[in-house]
């Protein structure tokens, strides 16, 4: 396994410009937040290592433990707006959304079984989560559900968001896809071994997005069709540029 003497992310740094991120997610884009998935495990990052034959820095290392990756999201999440009675249910108890959404029949691969409205209220905190607001809602319900949320829990969706792609246009990979995708690259000889991908443009069906060089500990841009090119950034100046980004509404 190969070391990294000198670490240059900032593990506090990483999670300051993370928490930047997700305060503003909870704010504009609760869809988008919903689709962060659990922490991961020191297990699954010693799996990482043991796989990849890295020592993963400690800044990408903290920033999994944040957040394993996202969630898999319907592609095309606006579609619900145009079912008939959308409008009608937004008004509804959050519970009988649910019963909606499956009554017409939506995501059907990604929810296979139908919810029990009153089984919801059985949930310990149930009371309680009805009087926060909708995304921590949204939240409180996916630790339960483990599934990905339709757009129709998140509100009336006068703003669109571009799910999984609040990080300069690319979401964060999950351990086991980046490893997979880190394998894949370094076979065919066009990546070295040192580079571990850590957002894509599509977590679900990654075509680019950015690395890390463990060596380095600077981030550069990777594309299935481009010339990878190296950058100067850490990671943690990466994350504080993306805050940055999302804070101008750029």
């Amino acid at each position: 396994m190969m070391g990294n003497e000198d670490e240059p992310d900032d593990v506090a740094a990483v999670v300051a410009a993370w928490g930047r991120t997700e305060t503003w997610l909870k704010e504009h884009a609760p869809m988008s937040r919903a689709t962060l998935r659990p922490p991961a495990t020191p297990e699954q990052l010693a799996a990482a290592e043991l796989n990849t034959g890295l020592a993963l820095p400690a800044g990408l290392k903290a920033l999994w433990l944040l957040h394993d990756g996202t969630h898999e999201m319907p592609a095309h999440l606006a579609a619900f707006e145009m079912m008939a009675g959308y409008q009608e249910t937004l008004a509804l108890p959050l519970p009988l959304r649910l019963r909606w959404l499956w009554d017409m029949g939506a995501g059907s691969e990604l929810y296979p079984e139908p919810p029990d409205p009153a089984g919801f209220g059985r949930e310990p905190g149930y009371a309680e989560m009805l009087g926060r607001p909708l995304p921590d809602q949204i939240l409180w319900l996916w630790e339960r559900g483990g599934r990905p949320l339709p757009a129709l829990l998140v509100g009336d969706g006068t703003e669109e968001e571009d799910l999984n792609t609040f990080l300069h246009g690319e979401g964060l990979l999950r351990i086991d896809r980046a490893v997979d995708l880190h394998a894949m690259m370094v076979s065919t000889g066009e990546w070295p071994g040192t580079w571990l991908p850590f957002t894509a443009d599509n977590p679900d069906d990654p075509y680019a997005g950015s690395f890390l060089d463990t060596g380095t500990g600077k981030v550069g841009h990777w594309g299935l069709m481009d010339m990878p090119s190296p950058g100067p950034e850490t990671l943690a100046e990466h994350l504080s540029r993306a805050a940055d980004a999302l804070a101008r509404g750029v």
